[in-house]
């Protein structure tokens, strides 16, 4: 029987758990408040899964631990805290581990379970974060900008008159993705954010295809499926990319576990 894997996201604003099986990832939650262990228990027993042996990863862009953990940890195996010290299953990583987001490394994993192809991961969510994989599980590094909120924010906050847009208000009219240029200053800031991260996307995929021409994208993130039908090139839109590279990442520690 295979185990349960607890899977717990700690992102810039919402916490995700999701639950994982050697064959199957689960519907992530979000959590406005830290779930207890008998929480937990209980989302284990909905879904009709093992409650032993249960394996844990936390993961989190912020702090490394936190206090209601421990009640979490009590009810596990094996608790795993993602750090620049975790055991990955990859060859090579080109970067320097101290400062590479655990939230990055985990969606080139599960990019790695996906495809032996050259492959460039684009998470577009707070941040849009640009990370290229090659074959044999060799990450080479990549680059980070400024998500769609953080841009129409940027405008407001550093301009004198430039009202702040949010993105999911104007977002519903898709008829502006139409237009090249707005009529009227809303239009404009949205269009401007709007295009311009889809062209920085092209530009990437463009200029990274010319050194592996068949390289492939994969595009994940809170804001992807606002983009993905936007883009010049094919991509791949797998949304759960970080849940299954933790899953991938978290079954790694087992196995090793089990060796030593």
């Amino acid at each position: 029987m295979s185990p349960t894997y607890l899977l717990i996201d700690q992102g810039n604003s919402r916490l995700k758990i999701a639950l994982a099986t050697d064959e199957q990832l689960y519907p992530t939650r979000l959590y406005p408040e830290p779930p207890s262990s008998e929480q937990i228990l209980e989302l284990i027993r909905s879904n009709q899964l093992p409650a032993a042996p249960l394996h844990a990863i936390y993961s989190s862009v912020g702090k490394k631990e936190a206090p209601w953990l421990d009640a979490i940890k009590s009810i596990c195996q094996l608790f795993v805290t993602l750090d620049a010290e975790t055991s990955l299953p990859l060859a090579e990583i080109q970067y320097d581990r101290q400062s590479l987001g655990v939230d990055r490394i985990a969606s080139v994993v599960g990019v790695a379970q996906l495809t032996s192809a050259p492959a460039l991961i684009v998470d577009i969510g707070t941040a849009i974060t640009y990370d290229l994989l090659l074959p044999n599980r060799r990450y080479m590094g990549g680059n980070i900008s400024p998500g769609p909120e953080l841009r129409l924010q940027a405008l407001h906050d550093y301009t004198a008159r430039l009202p702040r847009i949010p993105w999911s208000g104007i977002q519903m009219q898709q008829e502006l993705w139409q237009q090249e240029l707005g009529e009227q200053t809303d239009q404009a800031i949205w269009l401007g954010v709007a295009r311009s991260i889809v062209h920085e996307i092209d530009s990437y995929i463009e200029s990274l295809r010319k050194h592996y021409p068949s390289l492939e994208v994969w595009i994940t993130g809170g804001y992807a499926v606002d983009f993905v039908k936007w883009l010049k090139y094919p991509t791949f839109v797998e949304t759960n990319l970080v849940e299954r590279g933790l899953r991938d990442i978290l079954r790694y520690q087992v196995v090793r576990s089990y060796d030593s």
